[in-house]
């Protein structure tokens, strides 16, 4: 069963043509690899499906429900997570705090209720923050919560990217280059949190350049060049593809 459905997606900046045609699905509780070349459109898709852009043509559905002309957060209500390539934070709060701000989505409580801090809200902020702390110990930053995210290594900003996302309660969590920077070790432990966070049974597709770490990881792989999907298939299938070794090497496989 398909939890993502991208449908003749395009996108069109100016004269610019970003996403061309572009369809595919993405099978609920597998974990799905998007690749390509520098331009290949990767993040355009990524931005159209979560809601930062909207499409020049064609659509993406969510567990059948059409996104097209809904907003970041309403996707976000809908079961739909994101990191980004650059991790986002707030550097004057603390880890717990850029945490929290992923389950505020989740709020419950009104205006009124916040403005006079009634009891609903405060054990409303209670829960946030036990739940905060809940997905910070499953990426293994529990006990340095209380550091400023300004402070904090190139590493450890990403997982809290991460536990940040996770927090919205997704099912569809969208991972944007998240090795990019990390060392082999953190590389490892990368592998090993997505391999959990799809266990949860959240559905993760990532953007990747370090194709070990994408064959090693992902199930189904698709591959853009120049805006369009020239392949799918396993690991095994794409590695052998004529069009992906040409896109990648400039040659084409013997």
């Amino acid at each position: 069963m398909a939890i993502l459905q991208v449908e003749n997606l395009t996108k069109t900046f100016g004269g610019i043509v970003a996403l061309d045609d572009v369809s595919f699905e993405v099978a609920d509780h597998r974990i799905t690899a998007l690749i390509g070349p520098n331009g290949a459109g990767k993040t355009t898709l990524f931005n159209v499906v979560a809601g930062t852009y909207g499409p020049t043509r064609g659509a993406v559905r969510l567990a059948g429900q059409n996104l097209n002309g809904l907003r970041a957060p309403d996707r976000v209500q809908l079961g739909s997570g994101r990191t980004f390539q650059n991790a986002l934070h707030f550097d004057n709060m603390t880890e717990i705090e850029n945490v929290m701000v992923g389950r505020h989505p989740r709020s419950r409580c009104g205006i009124l209720s916040s403005a006079f801090q009634l009891p609903s809200k405060r054990r409303e902020e209670e829960s946030i923050f036990l739940e905060a702390m809940r997905y910070l110990n499953l990426v293994g930053l529990a006990m340095d919560s209380n550091e400023l995210a300004a402070g904090l290594p190139f590493g450890q900003r990403r997982l809290v990217a991460v536990a940040r996302a996770l927090a919205t309660e997704p099912r569809l969590l969208l991972l944007d280059e998240p090795a990019a920077g990390l060392n082999t070790m953190e590389k490892t432990d990368l592998v090993v949190l997505i391999r959990r966070i799809q266990e949860m049974g959240i559905t993760v597709l990532l953007v990747e350049h370090d194709m070990a770490l994408v064959m090693q990881l992902a199930e189904w792989i698709i591959v853009l060049d120049h805006g369009r999907k020239i392949a799918e298939g396993t690991a095994e299938q794409v590695g052998k593809d004529r069009k992906v070794v040409a896109a990648y090497l400039g040659q084409e496989a013997p």
